[in-house]
């Protein structure tokens, strides 16, 4: 049975897009036999198409890209937190 999943991940604007995609992509590259995955970016959006000979490999890629997104979004968001631009800029020495 061949399963089809595609994922559509929305970011605040291009650059965060941009960054998301080059964040993903390499780990990406070498699927295992049986399965492919198509990431293409759209404006704010990252969409990836996976298809695989299994539902349990395709849905655990789907899994994984989910979870990497994540942990990219909670990392993106504490370095803009903790960003100098976020506290008034840097003082002057």
């Amino acid at each position: 049975m061949k399963t089809t999943i595609e994922l559509h991940l929305s970011c605040s604007d291009d650059s965060v897009c941009g960054v998301l995609y080059k964040v993903l992509a390499p780990d990406n590259t070498k699927m295992p036999r049986g399965m492919t995955l198509k990431m293409e970016r759209r404006g704010n959006s990252l969409e990836c198409l996976m298809e695989a000979d299994s539902p349990s490999g395709g849905v655990s890629t789907a899994m994984a890209i989910l979870r990497d997104a994540l942990l990219f979004q909670e990392v993106w968001l504490l370095s803009r937190a903790r960003s100098p631009e976020s506290m008034g800029g840097l003082p002057n020495a």
